[in-house]
């Protein structure tokens, strides 16, 4: 084999593994249908939009302002009539996420549990809470 043809083998052989690489590690949507949960055990459904959430049929504009990472877990720093708000990641299962109202601006990541989402079964407050709140 020329040296040329070791060299295309090389970069293929590299653009494949990043490509691999890239595509089993789907990152976080916020975006959709989640089945929600609040500390008083209601259940209900969020959906969110790129710039508009519904929660149980009413609509409300959002602003998000940030995807962010820290100590390995993705959030979304989204606000709403001016109040900041996390949805957090915490789990490599996608489809699990808290929203929380942060009660320090130097932590994004604790505060005030507003609900239990998960994008394909109703989600226990208390269960997440216990779990997944810093």
């Amino acid at each position: 084999m020329s040296k040329m043809k070791k060299i295309i083998a090389m970069v293929l052989l590299s653009l494949g593994l990043v490509l691999i690489a890239a595509c089993s590690s789907s990152p976080a949507k916020l975006e959709g249908k989640w089945k929600v949960q609040t500390g008083d055990k209601k259940n209900g459904e969020l959906v969110f939009t790129k710039d508009t959430v519904t929660v149980d049929g009413e609509k409300y504009p959002y602003k998000q302002k940030s995807i962010e990472r820290k100590e390995g877990i993705v959030y979304y720093k989204i606000e709403q009539d001016g109040e900041s708000y996390s949805v957090i990641f915490p789990d490599p299962n996608k489809n699990i996420a808290i929203m929380i109202q942060p009660t320090s601006k130097d932590n994004d990541l604790s505060g005030l549990l507003l609900y239990a989402m998960n994008k394909k079964e109703k989600p226990n407050y208390e269960e997440y809470a216990k779990k997944y709140l810093k």
